[in-house]
């Protein structure tokens, strides 16, 4: 990734604790990147490393391509300090990583906007998508783009942003235990955002509990002046949000949020809801946007709420401007709807695609293709039973793919199902099954895994086959 912004050896050396070991302590440097097949001429060089990379490896073709820095951690192999050029600065620091969220920290403390941080196990990018399509017609609004919510992503990220920008919504993600507590560390929000808690990245973070955990850690981080947004509907999650002192918003369907849907009525195209915050009672049409999403735009609107702003004012620009951003794609090819929700799956994620497929009540058929929940460590098998039976409730016909398959059809049965142990299996055995001859009537197809089984492949192909 690229970051375009000037930036100073002073301030990199001061933010990192760094040792300048080539080139002069007042120069500058016209942006960051990571990425030398992208780096532009005048950019600093940062040597990341990776599982199956090593930034250090590029130190030369860097500054082929013009970078006028280089930030290491070590010498690189055929790296001679003393034949660079003395206009090509060299930090050293302990650790490349580190180092960046260091400097992305002195980088958000030196621009002063209000930062909006989010996370959950599921409905982070759709909640900042809906903060931002809100917040944006009120602020300068910036948010950090596509997946990038990780330990190298929102650093840079945060460096990204301009010094006009008023408040910054960006999206945390975890796989493991302290990366929300550093990332919200660098962050420092003023508004902090658990959409909800539900069994993810288990392999790392072990237990339902120990999710809780690592999502709670972002309340810690958060500016002590500051805003609490959380999802009131889940017992554990409202009882961990009381320890803390901020003022906070909860959401929900419960009674006793403190914002939350009453009268939700679905139908094939519209959502309408009424909205209840404090005295105040507001009703709301919307697309059809699934009950998921409804509790995504709570949590948008309470964000919105916390920077003071009317909720008369929120649901208005929500009615009539406010684009709603949906991870899930929808294709309509003949008799059939395709939903592609393929990004990623874990149970409470794929809980709410399919509640959100009984929703489409005007075909009469419904077939769903799931892959495999990844990461879910040794709760894998009792997670995918449960996606099964509630796949049953709802489905009429279903092929599973993946190691874990065979754990939704157990509880799939008796409904007709198949099992295929890999994408690729069931790719070459799809001309075989012969969906589109298998039913006469108007049919949806769900189609939803874990990003690791490239499930986008079998819509492509579906399109392709489909009339």
């Amino acid at each position: 990734m690229n970051v375009e912004n000037v930036f100073f050896t002073e301030d990199i050396i001061r933010a990192t604790s760094g040792m300048l070991l080539n080139g002069d302590m007042g120069s500058s440097f016209r942006g960051i990147s990571t990425d030398t097949r992208i780096i532009k001429p005048g950019y600093l060089f940062w040597a990341l490393k990776g599982k199956n990379f090593d930034g250090h490896d590029f130190w030369k073709e860097a500054i082929e391509k013009g970078a006028k820095g280089l930030i290491i951690s070590q010498f690189p192999s055929g790296f001679r300090l003393e034949e660079l050029p003395k206009t090509i600065s060299v930090i050293l620091v302990k650790d490349t990583l580190i180092a960046l969220g260091d400097f992305a920290k002195f980088w958000r403390k030196k621009l002063n906007f209000v930062a909006v941080a989010i996370t959950g196990s599921c409905g982070k990018t759709t909640t900042k998508e809906l903060s931002f399509e809100i917040l944006s017609r009120f602020f300068n609004t910036f948010k950090n783009l596509a997946n990038y919510n990780n330990l190298i992503g929102v650093p840079l990220s945060v460096l990204s942003i301009k010094e006009d920008t008023e408040v910054a919504v960006l999206e945390l993600g975890t796989n493991a235990p302290g990366e929300i507590a550093r990332l919200s560390e660098i962050v420092f929000p003023q508004v902090s955002v658990i959409t909800c808690v539900y069994p993810a990245h288990l392999e790392g973070l072990v237990s339902l509990e120990g999710v809780l955990e690592e999502k709670i850690s972002i309340f810690k981080n958060t500016d002590p002046n500051g805003k609490l947004v959380y999802f009131y509907d889940q017992e554990p999650l409202r009882e961990k949000a009381k320890i803390f002192k901020q003022g906070k918003i909860s959401f929900g369907f419960e009674e006793g949020a403190d914002l939350r849907v009453q009268n939700l009525k679905l139908d094939k195209d519209r959502v309408k809801v009424e909205i209840l915050f404090k005295t105040q009672r507001r009703s709301l049409t919307l697309p059809q946007i699934g009950k998921h999403n409804v509790l995504n735009l709570l949590a948008a609107i309470a964000v919105g709420l916390n920077l003071n702003l009317e909720l008369d004012l929120i649901i208005e620009k929500v009615e009539k401007e406010v684009s709603f951003y949906q991870r899930a794609k929808c294709y309509k090819k003949g008799r059939f709807l395709v939903i592609d929700d393929t990004y990623n799956a874990n149970p409470g994620s794929m809980r709410a695609s399919l509640e959100w497929l009984k929703t489409f009540s005007n075909y009469l058929q419904k077939i769903v293709i799931l892959g495999d929940m990844l990461e879910l460590g040794s709760e894998s098998k009792r997670y995918h039973e449960e996606i099964g039976d509630l796949a049953k409730q709802i489905a009429d016909q279903a092929y599973f793919i993946g190691e874990n398959a065979k754990f939704y059809a157990t509880t799939f049965s008796p409904k007709p199902c198949e099992v295929f142990a890999t994408t690729e299996d069931f790719l070459e055995n799809l001309r075989f099954l012969r969906i589109k001859d298998l039913f006469s009537e108007n049919t949806v197809i769900l189609v939803k895994g874990s990003r690791g089984l490239r499930l986008e492949r079998v819509v492509e192909r579906l399109l392709e086959e489909l009339e």
